[in-house]
């Protein structure tokens, strides 16, 4: 029901990437992703990420819909790491009105 939609203090996937990718935590959601920083690798052959340097400057953009429910998230979870300056944007900000004309759209094309 409602208690779905309602986010809470639960972090949202984008909010737990940017967490993962930012503190250079281990993740199955994370681990396909390449860092080419060459600033956080410790010079030796292997290509190991330096634990002690962390991102404090990140950008977030989503390619589609980004929503303000992703926005808040991610301010809630910048205001816990007050070190980190995070900016968000989107090809396309979806509010209630522009997802259910999404579906409306998808819905009359599959038939």
């Amino acid at each position: 029901g409602v208690k779905s939609l309602v986010v809470g203090h639960r972090k949202l996937p984008v909010t737990r990437t940017v967490d993962n990718l930012s503190e250079l935590k281990q993740s199955p959601e994370t681990d396909s992703f390449l860092a080419l920083d060459p600033k956080i690798y410790r010079k030796t052959e292997q290509l190991l990420p330096s634990l002690k340097n962390t991102f404090n400057d990140i950008y977030v953009f989503v390619v589609g819909g980004g929503s303000y429910v992703e926005y808040q998230n991610l301010m809630t979870y910048n205001e816990q790491h007050p070190d980190k300056r995070i900016v968000y944007g989107s090809s396309e900000m979806m509010d209630s009105r522009n997802f259910l004309e999404q579906l409306t759209k998808l819905g009359n094309a599959s038939g």
